[in-house]
């Protein structure tokens, strides 16, 4: 009974982990595309998602000259830029920075 109780909390603690921290696409390819991407990946030992992520970042990285991490910051609306200003101003002035 508790390694039922334990796998539960655990499945738990994955999915609220990943619902805060993930989120899905849903694309539309034609078949041949899609037939072909998938060969590929298992062909050369490449999980799709990470193929994906990947692509993303270069391309990103190619059009902007940016890294996607500097991107996300120069693209965050106004609000969250000021409610982390705040935010780090705040913990300054506490001294836990």
């Amino acid at each position: 009974m508790d390694n039922l109780k334990n796998s539960n909390s655990s499945t738990r603690a994955k999915r609220k982990y990943n619902s805060e921290n993930y989120s899905q696409l849903n694309i539309q390819l034609k078949t041949q595309t899609i037939t072909t991407f998938k060969t590929y990946c298992k062909n050369c030992g490449i999980p799709q998602r990470a193929f994906i992520e990947q692509a993303i970042r270069e391309k990103i990285e190619r059009e902007t000259g940016k890294k996607i991490e500097e991107l996300t910051t120069e693209l965050q609306p106004a609000e969250e830029n000021e409610t982390a200003k705040s935010a780090e101003a705040s913990a300054t002035e506490k001294g836990e920075k």
